[in-house]
């Protein structure tokens, strides 16, 4: 009977290719990335070993020379399986298992070791006879089972790692159960083929392309990592405790340079900035982790300090690109791991912080530390943003409603919809905070038409134009009405609903509005749908009576900082103010009412709308409700 060998031996010519392609490019400097590289170097020998087990099963030979390929192809497997599951648990982030339970994770192995060791003296697992010829018995597979227990450990802890993506797990479940399918298939229906280690090749090879490919995590621009090769890194730093510094350079004025410079020329100036960066610090772990920021990882704050001179004294101010002189201002961070922050997502707030554009303008050139105080803001906008995105998810946000009064009709004629949003403490967050966080976000689209949609139900449900209502507020943002399908959409769910657009009186404000044709465009669909659209916190700065004159919009809505300002005499602004838009065609309404005194002043000037807490503060669905009946003695 003969062998096939030759899938083991295209195996490992191909696993002795790939290893030095691998070792020739540039990986992230991490555990992973070494048990990734002896993870194609043991494959490779495995299968050697395989073929020469394969030839001295078949063909007598020394005795002392079966044994030694025999046992050192038993040893190596194991050895396989043990760096296979490290590489696992290490890309789960599980490491910490084994060094907790080191004692029971050598188990296996040395067990497995004394197996084959003992084996030349009491022939436990295999013999040979006088001739030379191989004989295996059945503890022999006993020590591939041993083997499988390793493959199977990451397998087996994944379910209790949640933030890995699912591109990795479904990598560690496809790995051993290929490699226990073809090992099974080998022993039981191919005995005479050789080719498990030929399917492991593949699965390293699917490995490599797509969990190790170096291409994944390198910049084309720079040749410097990515942002999640600098999470990777950092992440592994801070798992085994090991001090380090991270420098953050950040080109403060690159936003500006993107709408002056084509995109040729921007990346232009971040090749420039890669080339000076390895210029002065020469092997260094370099990072791109945004269009405008670069990173560097040092050993220790000491040097941090003085690579940070370094790039003062040598970083231009001025770069000539493709004959072109381009101004830069430079901002440099520092984070000392692990004494500035105790964990990733806190240094990860850390470079978010550096990478943003945040408030505050710091000198240029200098060096600024980012602990907890420094980046304390960021830190609480990351926790809304959270909140935010846990809202959209489960459909969460909370609405409260606050009563418009009509002077002409002596009640309650409208309810503005207002949105509520609450921390893991229970406590309502500033909404104008969340909302401001959601539109940076594109949170803002479907956090907004799920407020809408939550109106049209509380109105439906609660029968509220049966009751004297006569039409729902609900605000716009502008980042809203730039998405192509927000009229669309707010037509479609009204319709659900059974609500005609007339009664929808949506609002948006006057910065929002102000020379942004997307927007006036959408305010127009809507508005010839029936909706009615009214230009709210007018007052604050940006319009006057004149430049509203060509807004698609059917109300204005003072802001309650003219009507404070005017009824302490401070101002007569509203004398004017008043006749003039409604001479434009379009209804007032007033927004702070919280006197008598402010009631009586817009029943002289003949305003229509009033809004305040001198009716209501906003209120919750069932106190709404019942304030509803009261207001408009309504019976039942």
């Amino acid at each position: 009977m003969e062998i096939q060998v030759h899938y083991e031996l295209a195996a490992v010519m191909f696993m002795i290719a790939a290893t030095l392609v691998f070792f020739r490019q540039r990986h992230l400097r991490v555990y992973r990335s070494s048990l990734f590289f002896w993870l194609m170097v043991l494959g490779a020998g495995t299968a050697v070993l395989d073929v020469f087990c394969g030839i001295v099963t078949y063909h007598p030979v020394p005795v002392w020379l079966g044994v030694l390929v025999q046992s050192l192809f038993l040893i190596s497997s194991l050895v396989y399986s043990v760096n296979y599951s490290m590489y696992a648990m290490e890309l789960l982030h599980r490491l910490d298992f084994v060094r907790k339970y080191r004692i029971f994770w050598c188990i296996p192995f040395v067990l497995g070791v004394i197996m084959v060791v003992a084996t030349p003296f009491t022939g436990l697992l295999y013999r040979f006879d006088a001739q030379g010829v191989f004989y295996k018995n059945d503890w022999y597979y006993l020590v591939t089972a041993l083997s499988f227990v390793y493959l199977f450990v990451p397998l087996i802890l994944m379910h209790k790692v949640s933030f890995v993506s699912g591109r990795i797990k479904k990598w560690i479940i496809v790995l051993p159960v290929v490699t226990v399918t073809a090992k099974i298939l080998q022993y039981t229906l191919f005995p005479d083929f050789l080719f498990v280690y030929a399917v492991n090749s593949v699965m390293i090879l699917c490995c490599y392309l797509f969990l190790q490919n170096s291409d994944y995590f390198m910049d084309e621009v720079t040749g410097f990592f990515k942002m999640h090769g600098f999470e990777e890194t950092v992440r592994e730093k801070m798992a085994y405790k090991e001090e380090c510094s991270v420098l953050i350079i950040r080109i403060i004025n690159f936003n500006a340079m993107t709408e002056m410079y084509e995109d040729s020329k921007l990346t232009a100036i971040q090749a420039a900035m890669a080339e000076l960066m390895q210029k002065e610090c020469g092997d260094k772990d370099y990072y791109h982790i945004a269009a405008s920021t670069f990173a560097i990882l040092l050993p220790n704050e000491k040097e941090t300090r003085e690579v940070h001179q370094r790039f003062v004294d040598v970083m231009p101010k001025i770069w000539t690109i493709d004959g072109e002189e381009i101004v830069h201002e430079y901002c440099f961070y520092e984070v000392n791991i692990p004494d500035a922050c105790e964990s990733v997502d806190e240094l990860l707030q850390r470079v978010a912080y550096a990478r943003s554009d945040h408030q505050g303008h710091h000198k240029a050139g200098e060096l600024i530390p980012l602990t907890h105080d420094a980046v304390k803001p960021a830190e609480e906008k990351q926790k809304v943003a959270e909140l935010v995105e846990q809202a959209v998810v489960d459909n969460s946000i909370e609405i409260y409603f606050q009563p418009i009064y009509s002077l002409e009709k002596g009640r309650v004629t409208s309810l503005e919809v207002l949105s509520r949003l609450k921390d893991k403490d229970k406590k309502f967050i500033n909404p104008e905070f969340f909302i401001h966080v959601a539109e940076e976000n594109r949170d803002i689209i479907a956090l907004g038409e799920q407020i809408y949609r939550k109106a049209c139900i509380f109105a439906t449900q609660n029968h509220i134009f049966d009751m004297g209502i006569d039409d729902i507020n609900i605000n716009l943002s502008p980042v809203q009405c730039c998405y192509e399908e927000l009229a669309q959409n707010l037509i479609r769910i009204a319709g659900e609903y059974d609500i005609p657009m007339s009664r929808m009186h949506l609002e948006i404000t006057e910065s929002g509005i102000m020379d942004k044709e997307e927007i006036r465009e959408t305010l127009e669909t809507l508005r010839s749908s029936g909706a009615k659209i009214a230009l709210d916190d007018f007052g604050t700065g940006y319009s006057n009576v004149s430049s509203i004159v060509s807004l698609p919009v059917d109300f204005v809505k003072i802001d309650k900082s003219l009507v404070w300002s005017y009824g302490r005499g401070e101002n007569k602004y509203l004398d004017q103010l008043v006749p003039m838009i409604h001479a434009e065609g379009k209804r007032i309404i007033s927004e702070g009412i919280e006197t008598q005194e402010h009631i009586d002043i817009f029943k002289r000037l003949q305003g229509d709308f009033l809004q305040g807490y001198f009716y209501s503060k906003p209120l919750p669905e069932r106190e709404f409700l019942q304030y509803l009946r009261e207001a408009n003695q309504i019976s039942g």
